[in-house]
């Protein structure tokens, strides 16, 4: 998508990057094009509310959880400078335009690239989601078309600067959103889905399922009408009538969904209410996320002809990923059970950690979810674990960072994958 040119008022370079254009401009900040020191075309983000320390602390927690995310199915992040006046964060430049630009010039994808687009963006959903991130605003302007495929974008730190300046709670863009997140549930793996499944309505129709009027009325009909999928060629409409269904246990993962629109159609892999909140163990769990990781990889590569877009993993900072080889320490053996706030507001939540000594990983019980946690490292002489939370059908992944405080009391700071909000709070041992 060409630049426009810049504005009075706009820095002539961020960091060591020159900026030769606007991309772009909403609520969360400025997107621009820019040039490295070396010449490569990258994308610049300038951040509103950076200034806040909360705000900051986040998007450093929040540029972890985007460097999980296989580089295949995104733009890469490939620099951030957070203590800054103006924060901003250096990403890969896809080039070419959004969905929502895209069928808005030129109109409704048919046959073929439609297809295409339904299953290379629910392999980058599956494989966002496996990295135990969730997205919370997928729609068309998040899908860019680039030359190798379409790349998923803005997860995580969009939702992270829009905290500083939305009105109230609610986290999406209304004729995307699932119901559930009209209730208050700031996101989830199965709102993500929902919202996919909206955003292929949009690509075959050139219209969300749910209208795009009034808000109100978008509002109403997402809570209480059927979605409109008129003109969605079948079986993708089955598929998609699936995915929007207002019960989020009746949608399909990410994963069961790519399997459907590569297999034999939507009767394939129906989702139990026992899969999603029992799951395999940690060894299982991650064997199969290889497993996908791999097939998805390979299905890309078929599916637009072009060896050279084979994702490859990037590694994260060793410092940070790295588990010990002495596993959990014995001040952090037990049972640890306690409230939790939502950034420092009333939003109450009650968890219980189970970890034992010498282990690698533990237990994890928030409301009706159990999950297993992943250690990470140790910090300050064993006294700070820091561990992942690991994504298991709707139930949320993320990190959580424990400080031993006294024998039997231990400061929680946590945050859901992919999501801005902040849980704090004190645990003790019972």
């Amino acid at each position: 998508m060409p630049a426009g040119p810049l504005e009075p008022g706009d820095p002539p370079v961020l960091g060591t990057f020159e900026l030769v254009g606007r991309l772009g401009e909403g609520g969360q900040g400025i997107v621009y094009e820019a040039r490295s020191s070396t010449g490569e075309r990258v994308a610049v983000k300038l951040l509103r509310g950076g200034a806040d320390p909360a705000i900051r602390r986040r998007l450093a927690r929040e540029l972890e959880s985007a460097r999980r995310v296989a580089p295949f199915c995104t733009a890469r992040v490939l620099h951030a400078e957070l203590d800054v006046a103006a924060p901003f964060v250096v990403s890969e430049f896809i080039d070419g335009p959004s969905l929502h630009d895209r069928v808005r010039d030129r109109g409704p994808l048919r046959e073929g690239e439609l297809e295409r687009l339904a299953v290379n963006t629910a392999a980058a959903l599956a494989a966002i989601h496996g990295a135990g991130v969730v997205h919370r605003d997928f729609k068309p302007a998040n899908v860019l078309l680039g030359p190798d495929g379409p790349r998923v974008v803005d997860f995580g730190i969009a939702q992270l600067a829009d905290a500083a300046t939305l009105p109230t709670s609610i986290s999406g863009t209304p004729p995307y959103m699932a119901p559930e997140q009209l209730g208050g549930v700031h996101g989830s793996a199965a709102a993500d889905v929902f919202s996919w499944a909206a955003t292929m309505v949009y690509a075959a129709t050139g219209e969300p399922p749910f209208g795009n009027d009034t808000v109100a009325a978008v509002f109403s009909r997402i809570l209480n009408t059927a979605p409109r999928l008129d003109g969605v060629p079948s079986p993708l409409r089955e598929t998609l009538a699936r995915c929007l269904a207002k019960d989020p246990e009746a949608r399909p993962t990410a994963h069961e969904l790519w399997v459907m629109l590569i297999g034999v159609g939507p009767q394939t892999a129906v989702p139990t209410e026992k899969r999603r909140r029992s799951g395999p163990s940690l060894a299982a769990a991650a064997g199969i996320g290889f497993a996908v990781a791999v097939t998805i990889g390979i299905l890309w590569t078929a599916l637009n002809d072009a060896p050279g877009t084979r994702a490859q993993t990037e590694p994260g900072p060793t410092s940070q990923t790295q588990t010990t080889g002495e596993g959990i320490p014995a001040s952090f053996a037990g049972t640890w059970s306690g409230d939790v706030l939502r950034d420092g507001g009333a939003d109450r939540t009650s968890i219980v950690l189970v970890l034992e000594g010498g282990a690698q990983n533990g237990t994890w019980r928030r409301d009706d979810c159990e999950q297993d946690v992943r250690l990470r490292t140790t910090r300050g002489n064993g006294e700070i674990l820091e561990m992942s939370v690991v994504q298991l059908g709707q139930c949320v992944g993320g990190d959580i960072t424990l400080t031993l405080t006294e024998p039997g009391t231990v400061e929680f700071a946590g945050q859901e994958g992919g999501g801005s909000a902040l849980y704090e709070g004190t645990l003790t041992k019972g």
